[in-house]
């Protein structure tokens, strides 16, 4: 007898790929502090994390956690309140987090390239109590320190360094001064005993930034719950997630992503090499150096990783992918060299939104269709919606991909408007995330990926960390410019970068002043008000930019324009 196939929501076909016992087991009910406490009490002594080096137990890691809680005790921080960190994914950083958690304040992870503006703008938007700061970051805190009115605390990219280690980071790297307190500085303010843990499962946590569609940026509030519940489909999914296997982890915290997968690995047991550098050629390197057992990567660092040479990657067994945009071929290539290196390892890609606590959908290394996107995570629903009449469509119809998942965020900070415009509620309260991409999901379950509604594009910093490039960014930055009249951003492939924008731009008719007088005063703004992957590679004034009917700027007739414009120069 064959199915009666209706929607994809209702049929759910990929829960055949997980047991019975996990599809129905009960998600986490308590905070990341208490959840990560739970799964490594017994295993005190096991390893937690490698830095350059030096090894951190687990009961070293909550060692630091308490005085760390003890501290922002200490210095006046409460459940509810919000500590801004700007760093990338050192120890320290980690025990911050988890301290905060510990007694119910929010961790608001923010970009380590953000401006002095952008720094400013975030601390006093959510009136943040302490100011956490890379010291790769000194120069652009120092220029601003007369406007903190918070206290400063320096992270050093060091200071779990071994000694040797420190001592060589500390003489290739002159440490430029300040007056802030540094982390030792900021430990010894605590006190003996510990303060009162916080216990309410369902309170804000973290708040990590995206730029949704508009580009505006905007903090999502991800709660214990939706974190904890992250962790647990993906702890849980047939990844082979275990205790003691080794994580070569390479994403800053401050990306969902990096956050999400930070969590599963301190929750799950798992022994963590944390590498800082976001050098392309440099991870790939590490990959091979130290042969872990779990990595996750995406499609920018692909074309390194095909061009190391080959070595012994036999321990690798998990290769989790992030991106609908690797090409069969490529993914092909990389799956025949990692045989070539005796992992037992496929390049597993998935789907996912900061929004989601990143994944919705994943592929296995059994469960896996070339092309696809994966299958949705087992406590995960999906919808296919058409854009048209916003009918659910059936298999194999494409139309905007709407989820459900316990890993959904609270909201956006302080923003209901653009929340109410991502999530709806149905009939039975369940809440779903309105995508912006197109897909379809087969009677297997599998999920694909078939355009975009949103203007987001990946690119690749100068810090070769990969960013979402918003153009719609950049046009309102220009369009604020009091002598633009109009500014459009394309968005063109670029080999080394992924992506890159460039701006056009009419001006005023009562417009002063010299066309280079003019850039000049565009790229300054650029500089000043944007973080660098942001920058366009090319801004040009032009005479006119082409609009629709509607009055909204037609791209696909700017970009004709601009190749006439190219031939004729």
């Amino acid at each position: 007898m064959t199915q009666n196939l209706t929607t994809p929501g209702i049929d759910r076909p990929w829960l055949k790929y997980y047991s019975e016992e996990i599809i129905h087991a009960r998600l986490p009910e308590m905070t990341m502090y208490q959840y990560i406490w739970e799964k490594n009490r017994d295993y005190l002594s096991d390893s937690a994390f490698r830095y350059y080096g030096a090894r951190i137990t687990y009961g070293g890691l909550f060692e630091q956690i308490w005085k760390a809680a003890s501290a922002f005790y200490a210095h006046g921080v409460r459940p509810g309140d919000i500590v801004t960190i700007m760093s990338m994914h050192t120890p320290e950083t980690i025990a911050c987090i988890y301290a905060l958690n510990y007694i119910g304040a929010v961790a608001n992870l923010v970009y380590v390239t953000l401006s002095e503006k952008e720094i400013l703008l975030t601390l006093q938007s959510t009136k943040s109590k302490m100011f956490f700061a890379l010291d790769a970051a000194l120069e652009r805190v120092n220029r601003i320190q007369d406007d903190l009115h918070v206290p400063v605390v320096i992270l050093g990219v060091s200071d779990s360094m071994p000694w040797y280690m420190k001592l060589g980071y500390r003489l290739k790297v002159k440490p430029a001064g300040h007056r802030y307190m540094t982390f030792q500085d900021f430990l010894k303010k605590g006190e003996p005993t510990l303060p009162p843990m916080a216990v309410d499962h369902t309170a804000p946590a973290v708040i990590i930034y995206t730029s949704g569609t508009t580009g505006e940026p905007k903090g999502i509030v991800h709660t214990n719950d939706s974190l904890n519940a992250q962790a647990f489909q993906e702890g849980n999914s047939g990844f082979g997630i275990r205790r003691g296997a080794r994580f070569l982890n390479a994403i800053p915290m401050f990306l969902g992503y990096g956050m999400s997968k930070m969590h599963l690995a301190v929750s799950s047991g798992i022994d963590s090499w944390l590498w800082i550098v976001p050098d392309p050629d440099s991870m790939a390197d590490q990959l091979f150096k130290c042969r872990p057992n779990i990595y996750v990567t995406g499609p920018a660092l692909i074309d390194h990783v095909l061009n190391h040479p080959n070595g012994n990657l036999k321990p690798l067994y998990c290769l989790i992918g992030g991106g609908a945009d690797m090409p069969a071929e490529k993914e092909e290539q990389l799956n025949r060299k990692l045989r070539e290196c005796g992992a037992s390892a496929i390049y597993a890609n998935g789907y996912g939104m900061t929004e989601t606590d990143a994944s919705l959908t994943a592929s296995r290394n059994d469960v896996h269709k070339p092309g696809s996107i994966g299958i949705p995570l087992f406590k995960t629903n999906i919808r296919v919606i058409s854009p048209e009449d916003g009918r659910e469509l059936s298999f194999n119809e494409v139309g905007e991909l709407w989820f459900s998942t316990p890993s959904l965020m609270k909201c956006y900070y302080n923003n209901p408007e653009a929340t109410a415009a991502v999530i709806s509620t149905d009939r039975d309260g369940v809440r779903w995330i309105h995508t912006g991409d197109l897909g379809c999901i087969d009677e297997e379950g599998f999920v694909f990926i078939r355009g975009r509604i949103k203007r987001i594009f990946p690119t690749k910093s100068v810090d070769g960390i990969v960013y979402k490039l918003y153009p719609q960014l950049i046009e309102d930055t220009l369009n604020a410019v009091p002598f633009v009249e109009k500014c459009a951003a394309l968005v063109r492939e670029d080999p080394q970068r992924l992506h890159i924008a460039r701006a056009y731009v009419t001006v005023k008719p009562d417009t002063a002043g010299e066309t280079g007088q003019l850039l000049s005063m565009l790229t300054e703004t650029v500089q000043r008000e944007l973080p660098a992957y942001e920058h366009p590679e090319v801004i040009q004034i032009i005479e006119t930019i082409p609009m629709t009917p509607s009055g909204k700027i037609d791209y696909r007739a700017l970009e004709k324009l601009v190749e006439e414009m190219e031939r004729n120069a």
